[in-house]
Formats: structure tokens, sequence, C-alpha cells
């Protein structure tokens, strides 16, 4: 694989920023899979470094049949990146003074439904990420296709999901390319502890999944040392909730958990907001 000088929307700041030992392929597979607009939200803490990542999944769904088995939504995800800033920070700091990595990267996904319990939903993306330390701009394109499919008859909600996802960055100051091919298989388990009851309930969702990467991402910067570890990623974990979306003043409140992943090379700890996707 080609490697850019920054591969990711986080890796540039990362690596420079943080002491510690070089990070393995497997590591940096997590710091910048799906170069962070494809990391899902939540507090990643690895090799004695903290990564915070919040995406924020803007959308708009346009006014379609009530009946209809295909609907266009246009997504205008808007992802932020915090390295190094522990949540108990705001206390002693308080807020953080910037953000580390910037990036926005709208697209288009038609959500098909092929079957009353099964969905597929192809789309693309297209948009820019910004390094803030270097202020190092990148373009960021995403293809890929995700099918949702929800089993089992009882008080237990059953989905498998599956994940298909081809990310380019093109870094435009030093003309370089990454790219790489992502494919996920998750299941999760959705639970109210309340069986029994009606209305909204708090909820448990418990999920596991597995990754595999045509070929991990590159390194920060030409010539670093990475691990050997290679092969497939795995995590699981827990979030809680409710079987309604609480919310505050209108706005819908994330689930909240957490997750443990764990491959060749690699240990992570995460705090999860929202989708484990």
């Amino acid at each position: 694989m080609r490697r850019a000088c920054l591969t990711g929307l986080l890796l540039g700041v990362i690596v420079p920023a943080m002491a510690g030992p070089p990070l393995t392929r497997n590591e940096q597979a997590v710091i910048n899979f799906g170069f962070a607009t494809q990391l899902g939200s939540g507090i990643y803490s690895l090799s004695g470094r903290t990564l915070q990542v919040y995406r924020l999944p803007f959308a708009y769904a346009p006014p379609v049949d009530e009946d209809a088995r295909v609907r266009p939504r246009i997504t205008l995800p808007l992802t932020l990146g915090f390295v190094d800033f522990k949540p108990r920070d705001v206390v002693e700091t308080g807020v953080p003074e910037r953000i580390d990595s910037l990036s926005f990267v709208p697209g288009l996904a038609l959500h098909i439904a092929v079957r009353d319990n099964w969905e597929l939903e192809p789309f693309a993306e297209a948009g820019i990420a910004r390094d803030q330390a270097s202020e190092a701009d990148q373009n960021v394109y995403a293809a890929g296709v995700r099918s949702r499919y929800d089993f089992g008859d009882g008080p237990t909600d059953w989905q498998l999901y599956n994940e298909l996802v081809h990310v380019v960055v093109e870094q435009r100051s030093f003309d370089r390319t990454d790219d790489f091919t992502r494919f996920r298989i998750g299941t999760t388990a959705r639970r109210p502890f309340d069986t029994a009851g009606a209305g909204r309930r708090a909820d448990f969702l418990a999920y596991g999944l597995v990754e595999l990467f045509t070929d991990s991402p590159g390194g920060p910067a030409e010539g670093q040392e990475l691990g050997d570890d290679s092969g497939a990623q795995y995590e699981f974990g827990i979030t809680f909730g409710a079987t309604e979306p609480l919310r505050l003043w209108k706005i819908k409140l994330p689930r909240i958990g957490f997750g443990y992943r764990m491959a060749e090379g690699l240990s992570v700890y995460r705090i999860v907001f929202g989708s484990p996707y």
C-alpha cells in the first residue's frame, strides 16, 4: 500500500503529539481505520494513548411515499477528534481549547427494504478533513454497502449487521494517497430490563463484531516502523439506553456503554456513544 504523510484524519497529530512506543499495525488500523469518518464515536485508550472521536451524524431524509421501498438520505456527518484529552481533564483544565482534527464528509445513502426485516444501504461519501496541528487538508472518499437483518422472536431483538466499505484519502500537500477496504460482521442483542412492561423502559444492547482489512492503513510518515501483526480484529461490549429514545430539549440522547477490542498486538478499551458501529 502507498503510505500518505498523514494517512488518517487523526494520525498526523496523534504520533507527533504522543510520547510512547511505536504503534503496532493493528493499533494503526484502529486509530485511522475509516479515517475517523468511519470510526465509531467514543473514547479509545491504547498503549497509554487516549483518542476521543465524536461523530455528529447530521442527515436529511427527503419526503417519500409511506410505502416506498427505497428511501434516500443525505448524510452530513461532522467528525471531531481530540488527542490525549481525558474526560477528567475538564475538571482540572476545562474544556479543550482546540480541536485536533475536523472532517466533513457528506454523502448519499439509499435505504432499500429488501424484506420487512432486511434492509440494504448502499452509500457514497466525499468530503474534506483537516489535521489542525499541521493545517493539512485531505480529500476523503468512501463507498460501500451496509446490510441490517432483524431476526428473533421474543423480548430480545436480534440484528445481524454487515458492511463492506472502501476508503481513500488524498493528502493534498504531499500528493500522496492511502486507501484500504474493510469488511465488518456484527451482531447485536437488545432487550429491555422489564420485559413485561409497556411504554419507555430501560434496556441494554450487547454486541460483538469482527473486522477484516484487505490492507491495514499505513503509518503517518514515510519510513515509520510498524509491527507485522495483522488479521482480524474483534470487539465486544454493551450499551445502555431506553426502548424509546430519551430527549433533552428535543435533542435525542445517545446510548452509552463500553467495549473491548483485541487482535494480535492490539488491546483497546472504548467508551461507546450511540451505535457501536
